[in-house]
């Protein structure tokens, strides 16, 4: 999460049957993903990739979103929700929960990845209808339920669907994908396709820990530079609410938010999101390299020195859900 495009496995003459992954049990990420991985995985590798240090990358050009599409990924990407699903104790806030029950509302989840956050709530919701869409096809392919579709769509190019089509769209984490302007673009998309008295909702966490330590000043200062250079506006949180104020067809907006501790001591979520972090300063040890100047083995240690550091400073990020009604 390139436009790729994925060559079809071939069919099984036993109709499969449909991916139903259980809501109500929480369940470990690393014992789950291949409930996930499993069913996404089918791609033609061709020009449409970019492979950079064994990673594979989209390629599609007027996409800011660098992070990989690749099995790594993916297992992150699920612990990443698992990690949200757990500190905000729900899949959603917004008050969606009797129009979806009763059925025959129609939801759009954009930058759905491997579809975690869909297939939930499609199984929570089985009388209403989830699309879900992503700029890569990395989402289930077959053993979809009857009310799940997805498809392979880039929001900087426009959404496919007629205005008015939705009760419900959500979007989230893709504070690493849009400018100041695509985020403006994307937004007045959203809003153009959701019905009257239909509720937006966009989830995002702060990229910058607070209260954290020099070792993880160094790395994030070298993660937020990068996406300097890729022209990505990553204070969106700070300017969320001003944004969807200066949209006239909104109305009600609100924001919550959530103080996300992080590191062992923090327990076995704030575990997790060290972990999470981990993955992302390993991602891009190539290109971090120059810029905090060590070199390859002194990085690896650096993010040993970085776990360790978690446990003396405490930091912590804030998560902020916003929400928003189509007038």
């Amino acid at each position: 999460m390139g436009n790729c495009f994925c060559k079809q496995k071939s069919k099984s003459k036993r109709k499969p049957k449909p991916y139903r992954m259980p809501t109500s049990t929480i369940g470990s990420p690393i014992s789950d993903t291949h409930l996930i991985i499993g069913d996404i995985l089918d791609y033609r590798s061709n020009d449409e990739y970019r492979f950079i240090n064994g990673r594979k990358f989209h390629n599609v050009e007027n996409s800011k979103y660098f992070l990989p599409c690749d099995d790594e990924e993916f297992d992150r990407l699920y612990s990443q929700h698992y990690i949200c699903r757990n500190i905000w104790q729900q899949n959603y806030i917004a008050p969606v929960k009797e129009r979806l029950s009763f059925g025959a509302s129609h939801v759009l989840d954009v930058g759905c990845g491997p579809g975690t956050w869909l297939i939930e709530m499609a199984n929570e919701f089985p009388k209403s209808h989830f699309t879900g869409i992503d700029i890569t096809p990395v989402f289930p392919r077959e053993n979809k339920s009857d009310n799940t579709d997805f498809m392979e769509i880039n929001i900087l190019e426009g959404l496919p669907f007629e205005d008015y089509s939705f009760d419900y769209v959500h979007m989230r984490f893709l504070i690493t994908a849009f400018s100041e302007s695509d985020w403006k673009f994307a937004i007045n998309e959203l809003v153009r396709v959701t019905k009257v008295g239909g509720i937006i909702e966009i989830v995002e966490d702060e990229i910058e820990p607070r209260n954290d330590g020099p070792i993880s000043r160094l790395l994030f200062d070298a993660f937020l530079s990068d996406l300097t250079s890729r022209n990505i506006d990553f204070n969106i949180c700070s300017r969320m609410i001003d944004l969807l104020n200066g949209i006239e067809r909104l109305t009600d907006i609100k924001k919550e938010e959530m103080s996300i501790p992080f590191g062992k001591w923090a327990g076995r979520i704030g575990t997790l999101l060290a972990n999470n972090n981990a993955k992302l300063f390993r991602t891009f040890k190539t290109r971090f390299l120059s810029t905090i100047g060590v070199e390859d083995d002194e990085y690896d240690k650096l993010i040993e020195a970085w776990y360790e550091e978690l446990n003396e400073y405490k930091p912590y990020n804030v998560g902020y859900r916003f929400l928003a009604t189509k007038k």
